[in-house]
């Protein structure tokens, strides 16, 4: 009995002091086989005490990705027990998730290898928890961790908050500084940041790497951006380039993205040699693994060119998970295209198209409607092709506290208003999360944009982002050419384009 109960303590000491242990990072040449060899991860929502008026609860979920674009945004409901289980699909390490359980919580968690996060309905504040309250609790393999990073996220956020705020400030206006200058300022902002770190890591100091390594993410991240278009000191680049994230988290993945954005962006690549020239450049600077993950990071900008861009791709990835989550995305990327272009081939042949609920016509040429469901989303996509058969659409994914999204907007109404000559619907799909029904007709009304309005269910957008292969966050824009198909050419912003461009891009 004696050894029996050794061996289950000397178990639970190993499962708390693997908790403990920082974890390979993303970069790393064991990564391969960490990955190769374990199953998919696995959150869990568990709402206990749900008022018998409530028969399930809606869970948002954005999941941060490596691999094709940056967040995903999905969704789901728990069962008549309150539980729902989610499975990733990309197998990547300490995967970082934006939850929304219902209005009970808010939190970002990170899932290893199996997180559980319960929620007693009858102990959260009536206006819900944000990452760490009274009546909720994370368990599981990943659980102690993500009681530590919710906590640390609390701990003085105000004061972490402006300290960040203060850095994005001065690296908006780094060229104003000598080079010394600038560093030091810089530096002095991440020595308040890690005196911080410490003082919270005073009470947890088996997770200062956790805490540590996504400070210094954010902080390199930031950096990167500053020097765009520009060349970093030596002493500067030598510190950055020695940081390795250990999360798949807005952080870490922020991090990778930015420092392959500082690296290219120094560089003058002809158009058709730009993708090679960037995977060469990182060939050139970096480990293999580090290429590989930068790499990943050109998958997205590329999406409306990836029957040819993707495989150019994978066949310069040398390290195999990375190489595998490439093949998942051109697999996935295919086959949204062939669904797609299936639906849209049906266009002609619906007499009556459906786009919504007509609320309005307003005096600037604008139609304003509401959808807040579709039961099946090709049909959507198939009425609103039908709704304007001889045209081309122009679809923007837009939201009203968008900041870019607001300010492209007078762009796209001057570039209507100079073209009505042109067979182009403009298609503006506004979701309605964080929003209002009346914000948006105020957005609306105040821009004065012509053109086709939606006031969309932000669930519907989260599946047409995924349908077009145009997962992210907002602006984003799809265009659909006057024979019906999905243009490749991508739109970074209105503003970039002229008549010619935009004749170009729809087919004309």
């Amino acid at each position: 009995m004696k050894n029996l109960l050794l061996a289950a303590l000397l178990c639970c000491s190993g499962y708390l002091y693997a908790q403990n242990l920082p974890p390979v990072a993303i970069e790393d040449k064991k990564m391969d086989a960490n990955l190769a060899g374990r199953g998919p991860a696995a959150l869990t929502i568990k709402i206990k005490n749900l008022p018998d008026s409530v028969k399930k609860v809606n869970i948002k979920y954005t999941v941060v990705q490596l691999a094709g674009s940056f967040q995903a945004t999905k969704y789901t409901e728990t069962d008549a027990g309150g539980s729902a289980k989610i499975i990733l699909d990309q197998n990547l390490p300490y995967q970082q998730i934006w939850l929304s359980a219902g209005d009970y919580l808010y939190a970002g968690v990170y899932v290893n290898t199996g997180l559980t996060v319960t929620v007693d309905a009858q102990k959260v504040p009536k206006d819900g928890v944000y990452m760490m309250g009274e009546g909720v609790a994370y368990t599981g393999y990943d659980g102690e961790l993500n009681t530590v990073m919710n906590k640390d996220v609390l701990f003085k956020k105000e004061q972490k908050e402006g300290l960040f705020n203060n850095l994005r400030t001065l690296c908006n206006s780094r060229k104003k500084y000598a080079a010394d200058s600038f560093t030091c300022k810089t530096d002095s902002i991440l020595k308040l940041l890690n005196n911080i770190d410490s003082e919270f890591i005073a009470g947890f100091p088996g997770y200062g790497w956790a805490v540590r390594n996504e400070t210094l993410s954010d902080f390199y991240g930031n950096i990167c951006l500053s020097y765009w278009n520009d060349t970093m000191p030596n002493q500067v680049f030598k510190e950055l380039s020695a940081h390795q994230p250990l999360f798949t988290s807005n952080n870490g993945v922020g991090y990778y993205k930015y420092l392959g954005i500082y690296n290219v962006s120094k560089r003058s690549f002809k158009k058709e040699n730009a993708l090679t020239g960037a995977m060469k450049l990182f060939d050139s600077l970096y480990s293999q693994q580090r290429s590989d993950v930068l790499k990943l990071a050109l998958l997205e900008p590329q999406k409306d060119n990836y029957a040819s861009s993707y495989p150019l791709i994978i066949s310069n990835i040398k390290t195999s998970w990375c190489k595998r989550l490439a093949i998942n995305e051109l697999t996935k990327a295919r086959a949204n295209q062939k669904r797609i272009d299936s639906v849209l081939a049906l266009s002609k042949k619906l007499e009556k198209a459906d786009i919504g609920v007509p609320l309005m016509r307003l005096p600037f040429d604008a139609s304003l409607y509401r959808l807040d469901t579709v039961a099946n989303i090709d049909d959507f996509i198939l009425n609103l092709k039908s709704k304007f058969p001889d045209k081309a659409l122009i679809i923007d994914f837009w939201a009203t506290w968008c900041s870019p999204c607001l300010a492209d907007l007078p762009y796209s109404k001057n570039l209507h208003e100079k073209n009505k000559d042109l067979p182009i619907e403009y298609i503006y799909l506004c979701t309605t999360s964080g929003s209002s029904i009346d914000l948006w007709k105020n957005r609306i009304g105040d821009l004065q944009i012509p053109g086709t309005h939606i006031y969309v269910n932000d669930k519907i957008i989260a599946k047409l982002k995924t349908a077009f292969n145009s997962e992210g966050g907002f602006p984003t824009y799809v265009v659909i050419d006057t024979n019906g198909k999905v243009n490749k050419k991508t739109i970074a912003f209105m503003q970039t384009l002229t008549r010619d461009s935009l004749k170009e891009i729809v087919g004309l």
